[in-house]
C-alpha cells in the first residue's frame, strides 16, 4: 500500500508540471501576439510625412557635353594639351533643353574660357574647381540672355587630362 501512494504522488506531480508548462506557453504566446498587435496594428496610426509636388525635391537631370574639349597651351617652348569632358546638371527639363539648343554658343564660350586659364593652375585641385564654378557662371549667363528661368546647378568634370 505504501508503494501505491508513492506512485500516485509521483504521477500527480508530473501532470502538474505539464499543465503549468502549457499555461506558461499559452501566456507567452498571448503576450507575443498582444505585443505585436500593440506595436504594429494599434488603433492610432503614426503620422506619415506626405510628399507633395511642392515639397519634393526635383530630380537631377544630367547632360553630357560631348565631344570632349581639346585645348592647346604653350608653356615656354613646349606645347601642352588639355582634354576635358563635362556634364551639366540641372533640375528643370527646360534648362537642359535650352543647353542643348544653345550648345554651339556654349561650346564656343567654354573653349575661349578654357584657353584663358593657366596650364599650371589647371594642375591643382583649386584650379579645376575654379574652372567648374566659372563654367556654371558662364553657362547660366548665356541662358539668362535667352530668358531661361532656372539655370544649370552644377558642372561636373567627367574627364580631365593634362599633357
Amino acid at each position: 500500500m505504501a508503494e501505491e501512494e508513492t506512485e500516485e504522488k509521483s504521477s500527480g506531480g508530473g501532470s502538474k508540471n505539464i499543465i503549468l508548462f502549457a499555461v506558461a506557453l499559452v501566456v507567452a504566446i498571448g503576450a507575443s501576439v498582444g505585443g505585436t498587435i500593440f506595436f504594429l496594428g494599434g488603433e492610432e496610426e503614426a503620422p506619415v510625412a506626405v510628399v507633395t509636388p511642392s515639397n519634393k525635391p526635383k530630380t537631377a537631370i544630367y547632360h553630357n557635353m560631348r565631344p570632349p574639349y581639346v585645348i592647346n597651351y604653350l608653356t615656354g617652348t613646349k606645347p601642352r594639351y588639355l582634354q576635358a569632358e563635362f556634364t551639366v546638371m540641372a533640375r528643370d527639363e527646360g534648362t537642359i533643353e535650352a543647353v542643348i539648343l544653345h550648345m554651339p554658343l556654349i561650346r564656343s564660350q567654354i573653349v575661349g574660357y578654357l584657353t584663358e586659364q593657366s596650364f599650371l593652375e589647371l594642375q591643382t585641385h583649386e584650379g579645376k574647381e575654379s574652372v567648374r564654378v566659372g563654367m556654371v557662371e558662364l553657362i547660366n549667363g548665356i541662358l539668362r540672355t535667352y530668358d531661361v528661368k532656372e539655370g544649370v546647378e552644377s558642372v561636373l568634370i567627367t574627364n580631365f587630362v593634362l599633357q
